[in-house]
């Protein structure tokens, strides 16, 4: 008897520590996170020769996927007049392609190298990996307070001639690198 109370003792734990990494990431943020992208689309502009009129814009993820079939709702919207594509990106050669780059957590240990890489390309690089931002990166996508906010960093685009809209610059809770009031 006893045995059999603990056997079901163990599987029962067993279970309650398996259950947080089976649910994986609260769909909810990620959802929330998506539309993010959608919208940092809306406000920021790419230089002509980049982006030409008619053209999709492409929002590409890099690395493993955490947003669990919610980028899929963006496929074909709409976007500055253009329809939006959505795909993954398996190399930094083919993230150089797209226009929005967001850089999965699982990249964390490759960030510098692929921020390097998109540099000067008129790629806008997004994550949510902490200190983003900080360390080169164009929209950093935080948690304050069980809500999603999101950091700026001027300085990758003005360098890669990226605007962002004077409106997104005043929604970020801290913008990088130049005026709040955008050029």
């Amino acid at each position: 008897m006893r045995q059999g109370l603990l056997r079901r003792l163990l599987r029962a734990t067993a279970l309650l520590v398996a259950l947080p990494a089976l649910a994986g990431p609260p769909s909810g943020e990620y959802q929330i996170k998506a539309a993010y992208l959608l919208n940092f689309a809306r406000y920021v502009e790419w230089p002509a020769g980049r982006l030409p009129a008619g053209a999709p814009l492409r929002i590409c993820l890099l690395g493993r996927d955490p947003f669990g079939g919610a980028l899929e709702g963006l496929e074909g919207r709409q976007v500055q007049g253009r329809e939006v594509r959505v795909r993954q990106a398996d190399s930094l050669e083919q993230a150089a392609d797209c226009h929005l780059v967001f850089i999965s957590g699982s990249e964390e240990r490759r960030m510098g190298l692929i921020l390097r890489g998109l540099s000067e390309r008129a790629v806008l690089t997004v994550s949510d990996i902490d200190g983003f931002v900080e360390a080169g990166g164009g929209i950093g996508l935080v948690i304050e307070e069980q809500r999603v906010r999101f950091d700026i960093n001027q300085g990758p685009l003005m360098r890669d001639n990226l605007r962002a809209s004077s409106q997104l610059l005043r929604l970020g809770r801290q913008v990088l690198g130049a005026e709040r009031g955008g050029r």
